[in-house]
This record gives C-alpha cells, structure tokens and sequence, in this order.
C-alpha cells in the first residue's frame, strides 16, 4: 500500500476522485432536497432515480469506448471540461422557480454527466494497470475502497448541512468548482500520464466502432472471464447475492408495519440501523482485506458471504431484529472483502484493452440483477406476506451455496 501512496500520480487520480466525489453527492443531495418544493415530487424522484441508474446500466458500451481510446490523457480532461460545462448550466437552470420540467431538464444533464463520468473511469483502467504491482493490487484496492466509502458517509454528512445554507444553484457551481480542481490536478500531472500512457496503442483497440464489434469484444471478455474459475463462481452467484441484500430493507420494512415488535425502540431508529449496517460493514471489511482477510480465497468468502445472507433472511422469517440487524452487517463485511479481490484477479489476468469492457459489462450485468429483483419483490409483494418473501429468497441463496459449495469441491477433487 505504501508503495502506490508514493506514487505521484496513483496520489493525483485518487485525490481528484475524492473532490470530485464530494461534489457529487453534494449536487444528488441538493436535487432530492430540491423536488420536496413541488406537488408531484414522487414523480420527480422517479425521473432523477432513473438519470442515475441508466448510466450504470449503459457501462458495457462506455467500457467498450474507453477501450478503443487512445488519447487517452486529452479525454479524461475532455470529460471533465464537459461535466464542468453540464453544471455551470444546471446552475444558471436552477435559477428559476422550481417545476417538474426543470427537474426533467437537470436530470437529463445529470445523465449525460454521468455517462462521461462511467467513459472516465473506464480511461482509467490500464493507467492503474501499470501503476500498481499485481502483488499488491488487491490490498490497494482494499485500501481505496475503504478509504472512499468513508469519505462518502463523511460528506454526505457534511453535505446535509450545505444544503441548509447555500441556494440550489450555488450547490450545482460547487459541483463545477469540484470537477474544475479536478481537471487542474489532472493537468498538473500531466507528465506523469504521458509516461503511463506512452505507449497507449498497446491498450487501445483499433476495430471500428460498431455494434457488432461491441458484441464481439463483450462476447470475449465474458469469454475470459469464464475461463477464471473464481470469476465463473462470482458470476454465477453475485446476482443472488445482490437480489437477496437488495429485498432486506422493504421487506424488514413491511415487517415492522406488520408486527411493532420487530424493531428496536422504534421503526425509525431500526431503519436508520439497518441503512448504517451496511457501510459500515463494507468499511471494515475492505480495511481488514489488506491485512487479516489477505489470504481468503473469493470462494470462501463468497461462500462466507451466501451462508449469512440466508441466515439474514431467515431472521427476518422469525422476526427477530437481533439475528437481521448483526447479520446485515457481516453480510455486507464480506462484501467488503469480496469487491477488491474480485477486482485484483481481473485485473491481474486480463488483457488492458479490454478491462474497461469487461468491469463494464459486470456492473450493467449486476446492476440488472438487482433491478431484476425488485421487479419481483413488487409482484410477489401483492400474493405473500414478507416473512413468505423472505423464506423464498432465503431458499434460492441456499440453492446458490450449494452450487458454488459442491462447485469448488468438485474443483478440489479434479486438482487432486
């Protein structure tokens, strides 16, 4: 870890990203504040939800750019001259009374902004490549995931009381100011990108830019992916994962209005509990990663992570706040711990051209599991009761223990 804190430009990227990050969640703080002034601010929560989530959802084809570009220094720079723009305009927009047309407008820019930022971050991809050693990626990634999500939970804090004093459209110039230091800090470290990105053809796909070539070079990433036996298992079982976290908060929600005895003092303060388990727990998780949990394998903790997950589910079919509330949080612990090691392998096993692709292709591939199984958690909401849902969602991460659990054990067998 030390050795990429000495980095000049690994200290540069990871301190742009930070101010940045912190002018982000300021802006997404003040536009959900901003939709309380208006009549209809379920539909107006609706628009900016759906701003935030069609980006991640288009990352494949904005990892697919990003791998086929070379100048790779003057678009990182070209994204942030462009989010700079996106925000001086939604400042000058915010000027006027609040309405559900200006929201509308704001979240298109929103959207376009965040596009260039997930074409950003897939720039980045074979830069950090060759910044940090494979020996050390993993426990660098720990180290950056942690720090972030506390910095997170740090200006949201922060933000809220921003939000309180300063106007709509003076939030949105910050959210400018925050990515204009960026930029400096990226043009002041200039020199140093050259250097990492001297050679970019190496990283840089020369195929035309087509739908067809986007199929191809999706089909081949998943292709390698696949051929990794602990990213096959991850594949397989991440979807699970996520639809059985994603249904926990709704469904203790329903709970709590069922039965007033599922919650510690009162529903408020249990939701509040619930919502802090899960940072937390990814904080401490991805810091024990550089050191305690460095020699887990994925498997296990992949296995670790399914076995509290069911158990998780099954306090919620006991109502019993005190099994849910400490298994959330060791849930999203091994979480946490998943996330870099997962990360490191990829990147320690795939080629650079085609990393942007492929962690694109991963989150929409997430993401829509997710997505998934919320669609289903509103359907089947209406037929059974939550207890009912949770043991049914309890039922299916068993059946994905036990894949990967009789998976790993035939793996064993065949190495013997």
């Amino acid at each position: 870890m030390k050795e990429a804190l000495k980095t000049p430009l690994y200290v540069k990227i990871l301190l742009a990203d930070i101010i940045s990050n912190f002018g982000d969640i300021l802006y997404y703080l003040a536009l959900l504040n901003y939709v309380l002034q208006l009549d209809r601010s379920n539909l107006a929560v609706s628009i900016i939800n759906l701003s935030e989530i069609l980006p991640i959802l288009s990352s494949f084809v904005l990892g697919y750019l990003a791998d086929r570009t070379r100048r790779r220094y003057e678009a990182i720079t070209g994204t942030l001259i462009l989010r700079i723009i996106i925000y001086v305009i939604i400042a000058c927009i915010m000027e006027f009374s609040p309405s559900l047309l200006i929201v509308a407008a704001v979240s298109l820019f929103n959207f376009i902004s965040d596009c260039a930022g997930q074409y950003e971050n897939g720039l980045y991809y074979p830069i950090s490549n060759r910044m940090v050693r494979d020996e050390i990626r993993e426990e660098v990634m720990a180290f950056r995931q942690s720090f972030m999500l506390t910095l997170n939970i740090l200006f949201k804090a922060f933000g809220g009381v921003m939000i309180l004093y300063l106007s709509f459209s003076k939030l949105a110039l910050i959210d400018a100011a925050s990515f204009l230091i960026s930029m400096l800090i990226i043009i002041g470290a200039r020199k140093e990108f050259l250097i990492y990105c001297s050679d970019s053809d190496a990283f840089s796909k020369p195929d035309k830019i087509s739908i067809g070539s986007l199929r191809k070079e999706l089909g081949s990433a998943i292709s390698r992916l696949w051929q990794m036996s602990e990213i096959r298992d991850t594949l397989a079982v991440i979807p699970v994962l996520n639809a059985g976290l994603a249904i926990v908060t709704p469904v203790a929600v329903l709970c709590m209005a069922d039965n007033p005895g599922f919650c510690i003092i009162n529903p408020a303060i249990t939701i509040s509990m619930l919502a802090m388990c899960e940072p937390a727990g990814r904080i401490v998780g991805s810091a024990l990663t550089i050191s305690l949990l460095k020699k887990i394998s994925l498997r296990k903790a992949l296995q670790i992570v399914l076995l509290i997950t069911a158990v998780l589910l099954l306090g919620i079919v006991l109502q019993n706040i005190y099994i849910v509330l400490p298994a959330m949080f060791f849930a999203s612990f091994w979480t946490g711990c998943i996330d870099p090691k997962m990360g490191a392998i990829i990147f320690n096993n795939l080629e650079e051209g085609m990393l942007a692709t492929a962690f694109g292709g991963m989150t929409t591939y997430f993401q829509l599991g997710d997505i998934a199984s919320r669609l289903i958690l509103s359907a089947i909401v209406l037929l059974l009761s939550p207890p009912a849902i949770a043991a049914v969602y309890a039922v299916v991460v068993v059946g994905a223990l036990a894949y990967i659990t009789m998976n790993g054990n035939t793996k064993g067998k065949e190495e013997a």
